[in-house]
């Protein structure tokens, strides 16, 4: 019970560490006028509103796109619908306020914090949770995302605790109810962002094989499925019945697919219409959608070389240490303060995946999660804010090191 106290007295010192410094953040940007970051962050924010007047998950886009210039259509599933309900229940609650929203990221980021530092502690013992959970809340960048209206904050939240419970249920007994729960958290950080939708079928793969009992270990990976489809059930059941066709996730990824496959692609975040406008006229949403794959598969087809450059550039821009200044939220000075944090967590990260080399089953939950998103990015858009979700996971590990240099002093 000692050690139980001590474990929550520290939980409760990173949250509240956390929380003060997401909020003083919080209060900086409300202070120089408190404008959203982005246009995504509009766009959520439009869609919450859209929640809240009773008209549903649904706003006009496309502009440009057609032979009409002026011309739009009205989208129903082009976002995922996790953080405009969210942000649409604490509007209704407490009035539409970018303040109050940005607060209820600030507790949902230092949430995400006692999260890492459970996780650490599950791996590498009660001082490299200590330390996670401390770098994971002075961690420029979870602090920088709280106080912005987009996904990234209680998408690394989802995640965290996705991750958590599958280890947590790797080590228990009697922990069947775990698996469906890890996947149900799994579903619902792909309705908040849909890149985590191939996900489920690795991690099913890897309850299968990492389980000592191969009997069990399928029925504990049909739980994890199954608990995947319970959220994304309800979501996949709204999309037939507006578009009479499936849309597993969202209708932006033929566009994000093909934006950065084409031939006036960089592997960025550069975004553009085609110049064959005539061609969407008289589509419909899911019909632009499933356009944009044709396109960008078409292309990748017929220049593989080029595909392949593009592949590396984004591999490189993804693992970058600093972002670019010009990318979407981010400034001169936040790209210095990334790159100056993310270069020391990501090169002791990776000591400390080398020095616990012979507990790679242990961990390897975490490397098919980095190396799911790195594989992602290099055929989709790359931009190291994408990284993000993958950051909490190269903290845990680093922790690992600065735990052992710790204890060898």
């Amino acid at each position: 019970m000692k050690w139980l106290a001590a474990d929550r007295r520290m939980e409760l010192a990173v949250f509240a560490l956390a929380l003060v410094l997401r909020l003083a953040w919080v209060g900086v940007i409300q202070c120089r006028g408190g404008a959203l970051f982005g246009p995504d962050a509009a766009s959520y924010d439009a869609l919450a509103l859209s929640v809240l007047d009773g008209k549903g998950l649904c706003k006009w886009d496309y502009q440009g796109l057609f032979s009409d210039p002026n011309h739009a259509i009205r989208v129903y599933s082009f976002r995922p619908p996790l953080l405009p309900l969210l942000l649409a229940a604490v509007y209704g609650i407490l009035g539409h306020s970018y303040a109050v929203a940005r607060a209820f990221m600030a507790l949902l980021s230092a949430a995400t914090c006692v999260v890492v530092l459970r996780t650490a502690r599950g791996l590498f013992g009660r001082r490299a949770g200590a330390i996670a959970g401390a770098l994971a809340a002075i961690y420029p960048g979870f602090i920088y995302y709280s106080g912005a209206i987009v996904t990234e904050t209680p998408y690394i939240l989802l995640v965290c605790l996705a991750v958590n419970v599958l280890l947590t249920a790797q080590r228990a007994q009697n922990a069947l109810w775990r698996w469906p729960l890890a996947g149900a958290l799994l579903g619902l950080a792909t309705l908040c962002r849909s890149a985590l939708l191939a996900f489920v079928a690795p991690v099913a793969i890897w309850v299968f094989l990492t389980r000592p009992s191969k009997r069990w270990a399928a029925w504990e990976a049909a739980l994890v499925i199954a608990g995947f489809c319970a959220p994304m059930g309800a979501w996949w059941g709204r999309n037939y019945a507006i578009h009479q066709t499936l849309v597993a996730a969202t209708t932006e990824g033929g566009y994000t697919l093909w934006v950065t496959n084409n031939e006036r692609a960089d592997g960025g975040g550069h975004c553009f219409w085609p110049d064959d406008k005539a061609s969407f006229d008289g589509l419909s949403e899911v019909q632009i959608d499933r356009r944009f794959y044709q396109l960008g598969v078409a292309y990748i087809r017929a220049h593989p070389g080029r595909f392949l450059e593009l592949a590396a550039a984004k591999f490189v821009r993804f693992w970058r240490l600093w972002p670019h200044a010009s990318e979407p939220s981010v400034g001169l000075i936040p790209a210095v303060i990334a790159g100056a944090t993310f270069t020391p967590v990501l090169l002791l990260a990776a000591a400390g995946a080398f020095a616990e080399r012979r507990r790679w089953r242990d961990l390897s939950l975490l490397y098919l999660l980095i190396a799911y998103y790195t594989v992602l990015h290099m055929v989709f858009m790359a931009i190291t804010r994408y990284r993000l979700p993958i950051e909490p996971f190269l903290i845990i590990l680093a922790s690992q090191r600065l735990g052992s240099l710790w204890k060898q002093e």
